[in-house]
């Protein structure tokens, strides 16, 4: 199957405005790939407002319910052109009388609808020169971050993971998803700064060492917002990479930037066929060092 990284770029405050832009991109990406899947970038339809110092609750009023408007919109969009979707939210879910926050990801199908949606289990904050960071003040404090790796069976078959950005540097849960038969992880990121020198090769090893296709979308552009310290350039450089860890596709560094490529389940076979990783672990000893380790 074919599968597009849409490649985000700077987004305004206006949830529908972001919408409406986003899918001007994707209908170009229908028209110039005609994809079966097509991947969003983190935070899709908002600028990065966790980078704002100190936080500000005024950003809580930008979170949807899972069947708010976005995910409707998108799941409509994939109905209506035949493809698969994974588009990304800020969500909210009132739980015992408890607002509760998530950074998250939803899957459509052009046939059964909106399938799932993943929660981001780790939630960073970080302070450096090249990156501030806050994202446990709004995914974390009023509710739960995500606790699960679930895997997403397309119309074809395909078994989809997705992490969302910071995810992706946690080997566990990667192999979380590799250990359920996934075949291709998309990363959904909006990320900057230091990580910027690693980005590519990170994921070009996950791919390697899982013996899977790996997507990262990342966004691109400078976005400021008030109380922000420092620029914030997303460096883009989404990618496509196949189990041998190479890379299929890349981006560039400009906004709305697309690219695609062809997912060939033989390939994970001959990738096993080389090294098989999954089967030269060793469960019993880590089970011993991670039951000791704090």
């Amino acid at each position: 199957m074919k599968v597009c990284a849409l490649q985000g770029g700077t987004c305004s405050t206006s949830i529908e405005e972001n919408n409406e832009l986003i899918t001007k991109h994707l209908k170009k990406a229908l028209k110039l790939y005609q994809p079966d899947l097509i991947v969003c970038s983190e935070l899709m339809n908002l600028p990065y407002f966790a980078a704002v110092q100190p936080v500000n609750d005024t950003f809580f009023q930008y979170a949807e319910p899972k069947d708010g408007p976005t995910v409707t919109h998108f799941a409509q969009l994939a109905k209506e052109h035949q493809i698969h979707l994974i588009g990304t939210y800020f969500e909210i879910e009132e739980i015992n009388q408890q607002k509760c926050y998530y950074n998250t990801a939803f899957v459509c199908s052009p046939t059964r609808g909106v399938i799932g949606q993943y929660r981001k289990v780790h939630i960073p904050k970080v302070s450096d020169a090249t990156m501030v960071t806050d994202e446990k003040y709004y995914f974390e404090q009023f509710g739960n971050a995500g606790n699960s790796f679930p895997i997403f069976t397309l119309d074809n078959g395909l078994r989809v993971g997705i992490l969302i950005c910071f995810d992706r540097s946690f080997p566990e849960a990667w192999r979380s998803l590799s250990l359920q038969g996934v075949d291709l992880v998309c990363v959904p990121t909006a990320t900057y700064g230091y990580r910027k020198s690693l980005y590519t090769a990170e994921l070009q090893v996950r791919a390697l060492e899982n013996n899977l296709y790996v997507v990262g979308v990342n966004k691109a552009g400078k976005e400021r917002l008030e109380g922000e310290k420092i620029e914030r350039v997303n460096f883009g450089l989404s990618c496509i990479i196949d189990p041998f860890g190479e890379l299929l596709e890349s981006a560039g560094e400009k906004t709305w930037e697309t690219i695609c490529a062809t997912i060939d389940l033989e390939q994970i076979e001959r990738s096993k066929s080389r090294t098989n990783f999954l089967a030269e672990r060793k469960p019993n000893t880590y089970h011993s060092l991670q039951e000791s380790s704090v």
